[in-house]
């Protein structure tokens, strides 16, 4: 009897006890995939690094605000396959992460910061390479591992799309949680969506008539909030406790490689002429003097000489941890971009205005006071010279890549030129040259996009590039 009832507890262990175990066992109330607010954080910090690192390492030279005067293969134009912008997509999946979890939860506002980072990220991937991949990227899980290219004109629709769908989802009573950049306030996510929304626009414009859209944000600031001050910067500002430091700050750079790059002559002479007092705030004098000279963009290395003879890089940004910010969008580009898109009779409006906002932004956010006859004397507006443009061209000094881009687009300020030394024909370059392992591991879709753009030539144009 005592072996029949052994038996029958066994039988009840192994068998009939079990059923429904797994869902008694699970937690209900705890998700089995990361959250929007635990995901976002990293996705922030990591598109921060990799702005902050292409700005002070390939922005600055190729926008010639500085050359290299070792290794400066990068300023003369001998470029290969590169892989700095590419990489962008190990972002961008975290960031498709972030939207699925978002959607399933039916978040809207993270979903709406999900679509804001996706553009930002996508756009700075096709602006550099020209086709990429886009629908069919990051879809691992899916079976897709060798996605196909899209044209640049068709990630620029969805791209655009993507940004009316946030600004009209976001709810700017609610605050987030794991927001490095904005604090949870959707109010600035708002406004950072629709700035960036008239950043794209623009860079269009030569392509497609863009002015109905324009005229549509700028007329609706209820609908279609903007950055207002330059408290509204998309702006990631470092604590300067590790391991949140910039990527370019002692503690994880060194002072060799962060003063590598001179400061040019377009930028030093620049700044002199208009006596310009950003001038001491961004350069150091050449050491032992309160004398400055800049580097000559694009000279061979015979050319350059001894460093010491050249002004610095201000080495207060390496030292004091929390100088550098990485900076994706400004306040100043804004009105500068509402500038220009007056001066065309895109919109209606003050160029002159948008202007003068424009240039009293950058001074202030980088909290130098702008002499009193800057506006009137030494850089007034004019729409028949290269003034805004110039200005616009000081005012995006570390904004990672937009100073290249948008000369890509206007052709200004026009002293940006190929050096005695360069290996490129005398061209700038207008793109960069897709990875080595794409060209592996994805070559049938990557000759495809190849044939479609001409070659996998750093001085094919873009789509929208067209001055």
């Amino acid at each position: 009897m005592k072996k029949i009832i052994l038996f029958t507890l066994l039988l009840c262990v192994g068998i009939s006890c079990t059923d429904g175990f797994e869902e008694i066992n699970t937690n209900k109330n705890q998700p089995t995939a990361s959250q929007p607010k635990q995901l976002l954080p990293n996705v922030i910090f990591k598109l921060a690094n990799s702005n902050v690192s292409n700005s002070y390492d390939f922005g600055d030279i190729v926008a010639q605000y500085g050359g290299n005067y070792e290794y400066n293969e990068l300023d003369i134009y001998n470029w290969g396959a590169d892989n700095r912008f590419w990489g962008m997509y190990k972002w961008l999946n975290d960031i498709y992460d972030i939207k699925k979890q978002a959607i399933a939860l039916n978040d809207k506002n993270y979903e709406a910061i999900s679509l804001v980072l996706e553009t930002y990220t996508m756009s700075l991937i096709t602006d550099t390479y020209g086709y990429a991949p886009y629908i069919e990227a990051a879809k691992g899980e899916e079976g897709i591992l060798k996605p196909k290219y899209d044209s640049q004109e068709d990630i620029y629709t969805q791209l655009l799309l993507n940004l009316d769908k946030a600004n009209a989802i976001i709810d700017t009573k609610t605050k987030v949680e794991g927001d490095l950049l904005f604090g949870g306030d959707m109010l600035k996510w708002k406004k950072f969506c629709n700035s960036l929304h008239i950043r794209l626009l623009m860079r269009i414009s030569n392509k497609v008539n863009v002015s109905i859209k324009l005229n549509e944000i700028i007329t609706k600031p209820t609908e279609y909030p903007l950055f207002q001050s330059n408290t509204d910067n998309a702006n990631y500002v470092y604590s300067g406790s590790f391991p949140n430091i910039s990527p370019m700050s002692d503690g994880i750079n060194r002072l060799y490689g962060y003063n590598i790059v001179v400061p040019s002559t377009n930028l030093v002479n620049t700044l002199i002429a208009n006596n310009d007092p950003r001038l001491k705030e961004w350069i150091d004098p050449i050491a032992g003097t309160t004398n400055h000279l800049g580097l000559q963009p694009g000279l061979a290395l015979d050319q350059i000489g001894e460093p010491t003879k050249y002004s610095r890089r201000a080495e207060d940004y390496f030292y004091t941890k929390t100088k550098i910010s990485s900076i994706f969008m400004t306040y100043s580009e804004l009105n500068f971009l509402l500038a220009e898109a007056s001066q065309r009779n895109l919109i209606p409006g003050s160029a002159k205005m948008y202007y003068d906002t424009a240039v009293e932004a950058s001074f202030k956010q980088w909290n130098v006071i702008m002499p009193t006859d800057y506006l009137t004397t030494t850089a007034p507006y004019s729409a028949t010279s290269e003034v805004l443009f110039t200005q616009k061209w000081l005012a995006l000094y570390h904004t990672g890549v937009e100073a290249w881009l948008d000369w890509k687009r206007t052709g200004k300020p026009s002293f940006i030129k190929a050096g005695p030394g360069s290996k490129n024909n005398g061209k700038v370059p207008r793109r960069i040259m897709y990875p080595s392992l794409e060209q592996s591991v994805n070559g049938e879709n990557n000759s495809a996009a190849l044939q479609k753009m001409g070659s996998d030539d750093i001085n094919v144009k873009v789509w929208w590039d067209n001055f």
